[in-house]
């Protein structure tokens, strides 16, 4: 999703009335017709541009060169800079975004030169929608936290509101997914307190698409739904129809997890329909407002829908419902193409592609499955779209299998594997790195501030003591007098100091914090061998409705406390907790052949500890939790990330194959991938899973650990 744009106001021209019968920018040209080449013409020219912007952008620009010739011949640099930005909109509006940058940044250092910070706070906003809007997610955030520090120090609580809106969507692209609630709660905050239910409404569709990507599909069902309800009562149609894509896209989002786990009942039937019934309300909302893109949008979501039915009538042996479904779906999939192809959209005539060759193939119609296949992947290549093209080759793989032509159905499976290394190789890996812009474990961060802070209130109130001493007393007394005070603040410093140092301990391994002592920063490191554990609870939304958020916390604290214990006794170092989540490494920063066997042992306490947790729950009446554990071993990059605030974190796939195996697991397991259980060496009792599919994995083979055995001995099955 696209941040928001938010622009500096046209000039407003006092003691011009314009002609309630014609148009703004038919009277804006009347008036230049008599208007001197003057300032009050460039301003003029600039808004007569502004009313081009949508309908007729050669025009515009045509009115844009004048105007910057005119504010350079009269050094009129205020003028020429908001030409220039206007030119950056018209460039941005119809997807010119290089060009847009360039004059953005043209007119971004004329407001530096003239000094105004309003006009710069926005034109970092620009530049921060041009840069997400081209992926680069790291310059957006970048610029937009600029244009946020301006507008604090300008107490423009509007725009304040507007960038905390704008950080969310940067952050939730990069899948910093607590950083983007952190952002996205603060703009609802503002929201509600204004009483603003139009963006109320939006930061409730923001929280539950996070809501979905942190596979908490309930608690996204109950925002999306706020968020419906609101904008329906507020009249929002086309605000309206982006929730009833996204609720119906969750809905089939839903059933097809539980069709994957073998339930072909007749709810999970009624999940499909009610998504392809939430889908055409939106469609008949956006023939309404006549917007072809997101018709074209609708049509393609609809064809994936039925796409996704037809496999589950298939499934239930309801053949003729399968093909009559899937020959429904092909219809909206063709609507969605006739659309993209009139609009040029090549990125949106890939996805259909994509799913028309899906359809045959799940229709056992190869060739022509071949044929969408090649051109999808011919198009992704020509955009540079690396996640279409490592779905083209690994489906091409997969049709040549089944056509008998085994060789080419290798050579591709190769190409596929070879891509999808490169995309997660070293310097992948890297460039993520640097895009990770986090500020996890905000309790710690805050607590070091106030530190910081009570250490400079001592620091005064030390050094005035001195001055009315001083002011007093004279000769010997005040010399003495002097000394005490000199000891006793240089104490009180060493111990804040001792009590900081203690601190960043707790947040940050030890060689990290000498290394960030030492040189005021610490570079990230690659481990090419280390062992990923997260635990999360089962149910723990409906544990929180029915507690308050006093006594959830104190539970959670209670049972982190003992995980973090459980950690430091086994060498695994603790990175942070998400919610109920806690997640944990072992094997860096010191490295050690074992981590895989340390790792799995602390996750056995941790269950051991759980359910000697739950007896004591039951006896005291109080909810029970019950602990999913994942593990997974392959290489990670560590670092501290952020310049002010810092925190120690990791990175790289191996993080998110331990995320899927803990959601892949179940209550009261140790479930594991083959890489950690072939590093135990038959050290452990393990039931083999076989291949489990996970969510953007595929299917991967996984494990549960029983317990460690006396012998070598492994047993599976």
């Amino acid at each position: 999703m696209a941040g928001l744009l938010f622009l500096v106001a046209c000039w407003v021209l006092p003691g011009v009335a314009f002609s309630q019968n014609g148009s703004l920018a038919d009277s804006l040209e009347t008036l230049l017709q008599s208007q001197k080449p003057d300032t009050s013409r460039v301003n003029l020219l600039n808004d007569l541009a502004w009313e081009y912007k949508f309908d007729d952008p050669d025009k515009a620009r045509a009115v844009l060169d004048s105007s910057i010739s005119l504010s350079r011949r009269l050094q009129f640099k205020k003028g020429e800079a908001t030409a220039l930005n206007f030119k950056g909109v018209v460039e941005d509006i119809h997807g010119n975004s290089d060009q847009a940058l360039e004059f953005f940044k043209q007119a971004l250092d004329l407001r530096l030169e003239l000094g105004d910070q309003k006009g710069v706070a926005s034109l970092y906003n620009n530049l921060g929608n041009v840069a997400e809007n081209l992926g680069d997610y790291l310059s957006a955030l970048d610029y937009y936290q600029r244009s946020l520090r301006i507008r604090e120090e300008l107490k423009d609580t509007v725009r304040i509101m507007r960038a905390y809106y704008n950080m969310a969507i940067v952050q939730e692209s990069m899948g910093n997914y607590p950083e983007a609630l952190d952002y996205i709660f603060k703009f609802l905050e503002f929201a509600e307190s204004a009483n603003d239910e139009y963006n109320i409404a939006n930061a409730w569709n923001i929280i539950g698409n996070i809501k979905v990507e942190t596979d908490r599909l309930e608690d996204a069902l109950k925002y999306y739904t706020q968020a419906k309800e609101l904008h329906e009562k507020l009249g929002n149609q086309w605000e309206l129809t982006a929730v009833l894509n996204n609720i119906a896209n969750l809905k089939d989002a839903i059933a097809e997890e539980r069709m994957d786990d073998g339930d072909l009942s007749d709810e999970v039937l009624n999940l499909y329909r009610e998504a392809t019934d939430l889908h055409r309300q939106a469609l008949q909302i956006r023939v309404e407002l006549e917007d072809l893109s997101g018709q074209a949008e609708i049509y393609n979501n609809m064809g994936y829908v039925l796409k996704n039915l037809g496999s589950f009538y298939k499934d239930r042996g309801q053949k003729e419902e399968a093909a009559t479904t899937w020959l429904e779906a092909e219809g909206y999939l063709k609507k969605s193409l006739a659309i993209r192809e009139a609009e040029e959209d090549r990125a949106g005539i890939m996805e259909v592609y994509n799913g028309l060759a899906d359809i045959r193939r799940r229709e056992h119609k190869y060739e022509e499955a071949l044929e969408y296949t090649d051109k999808y992947l011919q198009i992704a290549r020509e955009i540079q779209d690396a996640k279409f093209q490592q779905n083209g080759l690994k489906d091409l793989a997969r049709i040549y299998y089944k056509l008998g032509q085994y060789k080419k159905a290798y050579d591709y499976r190769k190409a596929y594997d070879e891509l999808r290394y490169e995309r997660f190789n070293e310097e992948k890996i890297k460039n993520e790195e640097r895009r990770e812009i986090a500020y996890s474990d905000r309790k710690k961060q805050i607590e070091i501030e106030k530190q910081q802070a009570e250490l400079k209130v001592r620091d005064a109130q030390l050094k005035t003591a001195s001055t009315i001493q001083y002011s007093l007393l004279g000769g010997a007394v005040l010399f003495i007098l002097i000394a005490l005070i000199l000891y006793n603040r240089n104490n009180l410093i060493k111990k804040e100091k001792q009590r900081s140092e203690r601190l960043l301990l707790n947040i940050l391994p030890k060689q990290t914090a000498e290394e960030l002592k030492k040189y005021g920063k610490a570079s990230a490191r690659r481990y090419e061998a280390a062992t990923v554990i997260f635990t999360d609870f089962k149910g723990f939304t409906q544990i929180a409705e029915s507690c308050s958020p006093e006594e959830l916390l104190a539970q959670l604290d209670e049972c982190f406390a003992a995980f973090d214990e459980i950690a430091l006794k086994h060498g695994i170092e603790k990175i942070k907790t998400i919610g109920d989540a806690w997640l944990g490494v072992a094997g860096l920063p010191e490295q050690c052949p074992d981590h895989a066997t340390k790792a799995v042992n602390a996750a056995l306490e941790m269950q051991e500890f759980m359910h000697s947790w739950r007896e004591a729950q039951r006896d005291n009446g109080k909810p029970l939790f019950y602990c999913r554990i994942g593990i997974h071993s392959g290489p990670v990059v560590a670092g501290v990330v952020g310049k002010s605030k810092f925190a120690y974190d990791i990175w790289g796939d191996t993080v998110n194959i331990a995320a899927r195996m803990e959601s892949q697991g179940e209550p009261n397991e140790v479930n594991i991938s083959k890489a950690t259980f072939e590093l135990l060496n038959g050290a452990y009792d393990c039931i083999s899973r076989g291949l489990v599919k996970a969510k953007n994995k595929g299917e991967l083979e996984m494990y549960f650990v029983r317990h460690k055995r006396t012998d070598s001995a492994v047993t599976s099955g």
